[in-house]
């Protein structure tokens, strides 16, 4: 599946976060997740959206493997490429992560995963975007990691980014050197230590969060620092702190949570999502509220 800008000369991502939708029959907070999910994908026009972690609850869910189908389906509904990572909540008991993604069988638009990688049962992939009358002008690549669950030895509560990761976006990136990109990103659920410095430097955006103000891992494993000297990415997205939507900035990388989505979890954020326009020398990036949906599209 080829991805190229449209017919505005951008290219329009969909960051849905943390649907956490739960066991059947349905609660009605879960129903309006499914609607906000409707909305999003019909009213909001996107050329891709990204699903960065969450999607379901898994611990103590029943046939938790049906629940992620049904999901699967509503975003078949329309004809718009998705990508996936995966969040602490998604396969916490009955589901294994080999198990939960050999599921995507089941997404009729999957994206095509250029340079996979699993590691610990963690995949990273790679998505190109490319120029609208050039199939051959590569315009943007998104790295998309797995950032786990949680944390595997006591320290802090949740997982970091596997150092093989980090090796392979390296060699990713070296890949992509000879394109000279500079407008790069990169998606997950768990944000990366360095949320807590782009914290003190906000764009736009809220930082509420109340237990840990960033819920990043205690050890860093230099996924930030490699990402700047490498040059290439100008934004990180990540999702996991339902009270979290701001932009921040760190050595002149910006630093962005999605806005959460799913009404059956916490947070006092109005649900939403963030809509991402990638241009040729600039990432443009806000949130919506759901009631905004339609306000957006019909600007």
């Amino acid at each position: 599946m080829e991805l190229i800008y449209n017919e505005q000369n951008n290219f329009k991502i969909l960051q849905l976060t943390d649907l956490h939708i739960g066991s059947k029959p349905h609660h009605e907070d879960d129903l309006k997740t499914f609607q906000l999910i409707e909305d999003a994908f019909s009213k909001l026009n996107p050329d891709l959206a990204i699903i960065t972690g969450d999607l379901i609850w898994s611990d103590g869910v029943p046939q938790s493997d049906v629940i992620f189908k049904e999901l699967l389906e509503r975003f078949n509904k329309y004809d718009v490429p998705v990508a996936i990572t995966y969040g602490n909540h998604d396969s916490e008991d009955e589901f294994s992560r080999g198990e939960i993604r050999a599921l995507e069988k089941y997404l009729k638009n999957a994206v095509t995963k250029n340079h996979s990688f699993i590691v610990e049962d963690r995949e990273c992939y790679a998505i190109e975007v490319y120029d609208r009358n050039d199939s051959k002008a590569l315009k943007h690549v998104l790295y998309v990691m797995d950032s786990g669950a949680d944390a595997p030895l006591p320290v802090g509560n949740y997982e970091w980014i596997h150092p093989e990761q980090v090796n392979w976006y390296r060699r990713t990136a070296a890949h992509y050197a000879k394109y000279n990109l500079k407008n790069n990103a990169i998606f997950m659920h768990i944000p990366i230590p360095e949320y807590k410095e782009a914290s003190k430097s906000i764009l736009s955006g809220e930082c509420n969060e109340t237990n840990d103000t960033i819920s990043a891992p205690y050890i860093n494993t230099g996924l930030f620092a490699n990402a700047f000297i490498q040059g290439d990415v100008k934004a990180f997205f990540a999702g996991h702190d339902h009270d979290n939507n701001f932009v921040g900035e760190h050595h002149g990388i910006r630093l962005i949570y999605g806005q959460v989505g799913g009404y059956q979890c916490y947070g006092d954020l109005e649900r939403g999502a963030r809509i991402i326009t990638l241009q040729d020398e600039s990432i443009e990036t806000h949130t919506l509220t759901a009631s905004q949906f339609s306000y957006e599209f019909s600007k």
